[in-house]
């Protein structure tokens, strides 16, 4: 299971665990504290995914270097002609 919450193919996964946890993790945990861990936890690796994701988006949209700006002139073909 961490492998696929790790993936990018997770799709809805990942907010659904936390919304899942947020409203029946005390059911299933005991403690207190495991909850909120396991809560943090989630929430945690949702918001190191949204940073990657973000970046990926964003380093698309960046010019590239190696694209060379021309200047382009207008040739009046019917002084050529003549």
């Amino acid at each position: 299971m961490p492998g696929f919450v790790w993936s990018s193919n997770s799709g809805c996964l990942l907010p659904f665990l936390i919304i899942f946890n947020l409203f029946f993790g005390r059911l299933i945990f005991n403690s207190t504290r495991l909850w909120l861990g396991v809560e943090a936890v989630l929430v945690l690796i949702f918001v190191i995914k949204i940073n990657i994701l973000a970046r990926k988006i964003n380093r698309q949209f960046k010019p590239n270097s190696k694209i060379v700006d021309i200047q382009g002139y207008v040739v009046e073909e019917d002084k050529k002609l003549k």
